[in-house]
This record gives structure tokens, sequence and C-alpha cells, in this order.
């Protein structure tokens, strides 16, 4: 991994466990669009829409939670349990309960556990 993929890497977790999802959606878009392995883009990708649906439930935005059920259940089959030595189960789960739960809403407010889980270092 280069050098600003790094650097990028640790601002969007820093970010992401801070509670600023805006911010870390736009830093993991920006690696996204430095890696080049599928694999890798996936797992980028699924962290950044992620992000952006904690951001649309922060601000009640319950149409553009539901657009973003259209990928993630598909990008959600391919996510690892860790990634470049963060573990990812905690925040896997919490995805798939924003896929069972979202389509099925009235209000964000009927949302528990609106926020997505800290991005922590595998043990």
């Amino acid at each position: 991994m280069s050098g600003l993929i790094d650097s990028l890497w640790k601002r969007a977790i820093k970010e992401h466990n801070k509670g600023d999802y805006h911010e870390a959606h736009e830093i993991f878009e920006d690696i996204w669009l430095e890696l080049d392995n599928r694999d890798e883009k996936d797992t980028v990708q699924t962290l950044a829409q992620g992000d952006a649906l904690a951001v649309h439930i922060e601000t009640g935005n319950l149409g553009a939670a539901r657009r973003l059920m259209r990928q993630l259940p598909e990008l959600l089959h391919t996510f690892p349990g860790n990634y470049r030595k963060i573990d990812l189960i905690e925040f896997r789960e919490w995805i798939s309960e924003m896929i069972l739960r979202i389509p099925n809403i009235l209000d964000i407010s009927e949302i528990p556990n609106k926020e997505p889980p800290k991005l922590l270092s595998c043990r």
C-alpha cells in the first residue's frame, strides 16, 4: 500500500471513530479511487457507504438511507471480518441490522443503534 493510502486510511479510521461520518465517507472514497484491487475497492466502498448511511440516519434522511439499500446488501456478501488490521465484524453486523430495519420503517427515529460501531484494531 502506498504512503498516500496509508495516510488516508489512518485519517478515515480516526474520523469515523470521532463520529465524523461525513468526513470519513469522503476519505474512504479518496482511498477507493487510489485502489486497483477489486476486493479492496469493494471493502472500502462498503465502509464509505456505511458511513454515508450513518450520515443519512443522523440527519433523518430516510429516502437516502433506503437508496443505499440497493447496493449495500450485495457488497456485504464479500465484506471481510478484518481489513488492514481493523476488525470489521461489528461494523458488518451493524450494516446487516440496518439492511433488515430500514426498508420496514416509516421514520428514522424507529432505528435503535443509529451509530455504527467504532473501527478498532484486530486483537
